[in-house]
């Protein structure tokens, strides 16, 4: 059962059509289980209220959607918030967290080993839309899961619960030479963003002054290197140089900051219902059409490029206002438990997703709908159901 659990996050970095398998394979074990019979259990986590009405929502908004097609997608993404309570209903114990984090570093690390050796060509697969060092993942998505396995690791080279030291250090420097190599600007950033921020709320004397100074000498090492830089540069021209009516639509940011102002105004249009669940890609159509934002002729703008305005301009203020309250009453919860692992495996991940969110449509993106559901699984706050593990155990 707990395999299963954790088979998506062991998945997600190798193949979209594994992780497709492995979530089947979960919701199989699960009714084997008979776990289910614990669904009250659920209902005592303080997310599962808006879970439950932001899944309830998104499906109503398929009522006056004017494409059915993409709302079901957008609908699907939501729904994966079940396994937010399959995970609350199942009895935990230290070493099937153990298990589960264990699994989550090793897909990363396969992939990133296979990554290096088709960019080597010493394998003959292509990476990722052929992006070098990105392995079988999205250059974006992988980023972000290096910059979790990072906000991991400082607290296990704090507590040494899950490695020692030096195999997280070893481990921490593969990652670091992974994101350095591939273009995934969104992780660079949150490395500069969030790691000070844990340092700070993990260590205390000399430890954080240290830790801090190794990550700004790493953060300001990364600048000299020319491909980061000419990534960051050209990311600072696109954002001083963006000009709305010049058609600005061959740039990431130019993009993104169009699919933006589309949401701004579908929002702004229809603030109470949104346009509809799945309606985001015909309503910019239709701003295109009338000359409202400048063709995109090449690209399928069906999010905003940010979870909070896709939110709102889909399903409203009553969807933002759920989407909001759901993370809230997750986050409260995983940060009253960031002392104990699995509190901070998904404290960090949250901040990921949060932060994350504010340049990237990670609200309806397969991997990150999956996986903040499982993440909110986790037995967080909750002392009584982590037991001791087994000696005997293989973890």
């Amino acid at each position: 059962m707990f395999t299963t659990y954790a088979l998506p996050l062991f998945c997600f970095p190798l193949s979209t059509a594994g992780a497709g398998i492995s979530t089947g394979l979960l919701l199989v074990s699960y009714a084997a289980s008979g776990h289910w019979r614990e669904w009250r259990r659920a209902g005592e986590r303080p997310w599962a209220i808006p879970l439950a009405l932001l899944m309830g929502w998104t499906l109503l908004g398929l009522l006056w959607t004017s494409n059915m097609a993409f709302g079901i997608k957008v609908a699907e993404a939501t729904s994966y918030g079940m396994f937010a309570f399959i995970g609350a209903t199942l009895p935990w114990k230290e070493r099937w967290l153990k298990l589960l984090i264990r699994m989550f570093i090793a897909g990363a690390l396969i992939n990133e080993a296979l990554a290096f050796l088709m960019t080597w060509h010493v394998l003959p697969w292509r990476n990722e839309d052929g992006i070098a060092y990105t392995g079988f993942a999205d250059h974006i998505f992988i980023s972000l899961v290096i910059i979790h396995v990072f906000l991991w690791m400082l607290w296990d080279f704090k507590y040494g619960w899950n490695f020692n030291k030096w195999v997280n250090g070893l481990i921490a420097l593969a990652f670091f030479a992974q994101l350095v190599l591939a273009p995934g600007r969104s992780g660079q950033v949150l490395f500069v963003l969030l790691l000070p921020v844990a340092v700070w709320i993990l260590y205390e004397g000399r430890w954080r002054y240290w830790i801090s100074l190794s990550i700004a000498g790493l953060a300001t090492g990364m600048l000299f290197i020319p491909s980061v830089h000419a990534l960051f540069a050209l990311g600072i021209h696109q954002l001083t140089h963006f000009n709305l009516h010049a058609a600005d639509t061959n740039s990431s940011w130019g993009l993104r900051l169009i699919a933006m102002i589309g949401g701004v105004k579908m929002f702004l249009a229809h603030p109470l219902f949104g346009v509809g669940t799945g309606d985001f890609y015909p309503s910019i159509l239709a701003m295109q059409a009338s000359h409202t934002l400048p063709a995109t002729p090449l690209f399928v703008m069906n999010t905003a490029a940010n979870s909070y305005i896709s939110e709102a301009a889909v399903l409203g203020v009553v969807g933002l206002g759920l989407f909001l309250w759901f993370l809230w009453a997750l986050t409260r919860e995983a940060w009253r438990s960031r002392t104990r692992p699995q509190g901070w495996f998904a404290l960090t991940y949250i901040s990921i997703y949060l932060v994350g969110g504010l340049f990237d449509g990670l609200s309806w993106g397969y991997a990150d709908a999956i996986t903040i559901a499982l993440m909110a699984g986790l037995p967080l706050y909750q002392k009584s159901v982590i037991e001791p593990s087994d000696p005997s155990a293989p973890f």
